[in-house]
């Protein structure tokens, strides 16, 4: 059965899809500086913590051991940390810009918006990308001329490709930054709903200072939105997670998380669960979420395998649901062998020397609690009030690039979805 799911791949990657689809991206991008853990510059001679703030060497060298131990994912305060740790190679990075790009990349219609856009920033984002801009009048400009700050959030990613990959973000602070519109863009945010297919929202885990104020500023403008509207996730402290959840939750269709973040909201949902979450105890999860906050769909990425809830009544039939993350996967995979987000062009096959199908495991456990039909095969099937799709996940053995994987799984499956859409 897995080289059902190999073929499954293969198909995707040799004839990929055909899309047609408008979204807008917003609110967080950056400069991201990667650098591999075999290029940096220190010994690794301290002992493992998991720490939420980086100021010297050695509080560095303590949260990269606790990353490379675990193979834990982790994104730390570095404001200030100013110290050189090796040489690094510059992307655009944040989950709206990463986003825009790839979705660009697709042939997609895309606008992006970040409230501070420095020249920097606009000059690594797709020259085909528009984003919203106000003099006088209301327009949607090509990025590289709507700039509108020097001020530039810069990232470091440590990447740790041996056993299970993982990476490090030494997170830079950027003053003023809000996850939500300027006020003349605001008032012409009917014209932006206009144009897109859907929304994909991001950035809330960088808020500061008065997160309620900024994040119900949010809540407001996004409520005016009619568009679908999806909130990619990122892991923060408990108290930023929670008003997320409540003062989002309920204008949101979409959710898109990993297994970090749903272990999170299990714990605010007041559910049990272990550090490791099969598939039957993600369904429960996030059927006790969709309930709690009227979400039509939660997409999960996990290191072992994807699911996908969806309302009954969702636009997106099975079969396409499936395929969806099948084709973010490959995205996602084709972008950690070449190490840079992917082209149309990229999609001529995958060479499977350098990758394998994770196993079935979870797929068979969610068929044989449920006792449904061929699950682990199809990867699709209706349970209790929802449409449920699972797909193994595609294991790269030596992936040039991780930061934006969950991004690109999240974002390519919509792009599927919405050129299925009837």
């Amino acid at each position: 059965m897995i080289e059902l799911w190999r073929e499954r791949y293969d198909k995707i990657a040799s004839e990929p899809p055909k899309l047609d689809f408008s979204v807008l991206t917003a609110f967080n991008a950056n400069l991201d500086k990667k650098i591999n853990f075999k290029g940096l510059d220190f010994e690794q001679d301290s002992g493992s913590e998991d720490l939420k703030k980086v100021e010297d060497l050695e509080d560095l060298k303590k949260v990269v051991k606790f990353c490379r131990d675990t193979g834990s994912n982790r994104e730390v305060d570095s404001s200030r940390f100013d110290e050189e740790i090796g040489d690094t190679e510059t992307s655009v990075g944040g989950q709206a810009g990463i986003m825009a790009n790839y979705l660009s990349n697709m042939d997609g219609e895309v606008i992006f918006y970040t409230p501070l856009l420095s020249e920097k920033l606009a000059g690594l984002i797709n020259e085909d990308v528009k984003h919203p801009y106000f003099d006088r009048d209301f327009e949607l400009r090509a990025v590289k001329d709507a700039a509108n700050t020097d001020r530039t959030k810069e990232n470091t990613i440590i990447e740790f490709s041996e056993g299970k990959s993982s990476r490090l973000i030494l997170s830079d602070s950027l003053k003023g930054f809000g996850p939500y519109f300027r006020t003349s863009i605001e008032e012409n945010i009917d014209k932006i709903d206009q144009k897109i297919d859907r929304a994909l929202f991001s950035g809330f885990h960088n808020v500061t200072g008065n997160k309620i104020a900024k994040i119900e500023k949010a809540r407001r403008q996004i409520a005016k939105i009619e568009s679908k509207k999806h909130l990619e996730l990122v892991d923060c402290d408990k108290e930023g997670f929670r008003l997320i959840l409540d003062l989002l939750g309920p204008e949101i269709d979409s959710l898109g998380l990993d297994e970090t973040e749903l272990q999170k909201i299990s714990e605010l949902l007041e559910l049990e669960t272990s550090s490791k979450i099969g598939a039957v105890k993600a369904f429960e999860i996030i059927q006790k979420l969709m309930e709690s906050y009227g979400i039509e769909r939660v997409h999960l990425h996990t290191y072992r395998y994807h699911l996908l809830v969806a309302d009954k009544n969702y636009s997106i039939g099975l079969e396409d649901l499936r395929d969806g993350m099948v084709f973010g996967e490959v995205s996602a995979i084709l972008c950690a062998e070449n190490g840079r987000l992917p082209l149309l062009k990229d999609f001529e096959g995958l060479d499977f020397e350098r990758m394998h199908v994770k196993n079935l495991d979870a797929l068979e456990e969610f068929e044989a609690s449920f006792d449904l039909d061929n699950f682990a095969e199809k990867g699709f099937a209706e349970v209790s009030e929802y449409k449920v799709a699972a797909i193994p996940t595609l294991i790269h053995e030596n992936p040039e690039r991780l930061v934006g994987m969950g991004d690109i799984i999240s974002s390519g499956s919509h792009a599927y979805e919405i050129s299925r859409e009837t």
